[in-house]
């Protein structure tokens, strides 16, 4: 096995068995929100390829130098090619947005790859696909709203009119949240 291929292991572990108290809480109380799966690299004090792994929820939608940008708080785990975990991540993350798709069920869309510094190291975190599926635990404030996005994407609207529409998805999936 690579160094990075065990690194990734006991990161997906360590997220693995974290999780798992939280899975069960929210079997009664289902999270409702727009997440992503992030995955990010940097190189560990002895040369090699460390790896951060965790889940994205997104908080809010903003402009930042004229693109549409995702904020959200990553929380997950970081490790050095060794594989020994470096510690727990839990920050904010901002990715910029595109190719944003909606329907009356589900929210789709990129996150452009992104340099960050976590636990003060610097991590090339990958581009990925965020998003919200209301068939998934439906909640019923959160069809009209989708419904509302998917309208306004079909006109091409100015980025403004998209934050407000995507900023309008997270207030309705934190409403329905029990």
């Amino acid at each position: 096995m690579t160094r990075y291929t065990v690194g990734a292991a006991v990161v997906v572990a360590a997220i693995g068995l974290a999780g798992v108290g939280r899975a069960a809480a929210q079997d009664e109380d289902e999270l409702r929100a727009i997440t992503a799966r992030v995955h990010g690299t940097f190189q560990d004090a002895s040369g090699g390829l460390g790896v951060v792994s965790g889940d994205m929820t997104i908080a809010r939608f903003e402009v930042v130098n004229g693109s549409v940008v995702a904020i959200g708080r990553i929380a997950g785990a970081m490790a050095d090619s060794s594989g020994e975990v470096l510690g727990k991540v839990d920050q904010e993350l901002a990715l910029a947005v595109s190719n944003v798709a909606s329907t009356c069920n589900q929210l789709r869309m990129d996150l452009a790859a992104t340099d960050a510094v976590v636990l003060d190291v610097p991590v090339h975190f990958d581009k990925e696909v965020a998003g919200f599926d209301s068939r998934d635990g439906a909640t019923p404030k959160a069809r009209p709203v989708l419904c509302a996005v998917a309208h306004i994407l079909r006109r091409a609207p100015a980025a403004d009119a998209v934050i407000r529409a995507l900023n309008d998805v997270v207030t309705a999936l934190a409403a329905a949240t029990p």
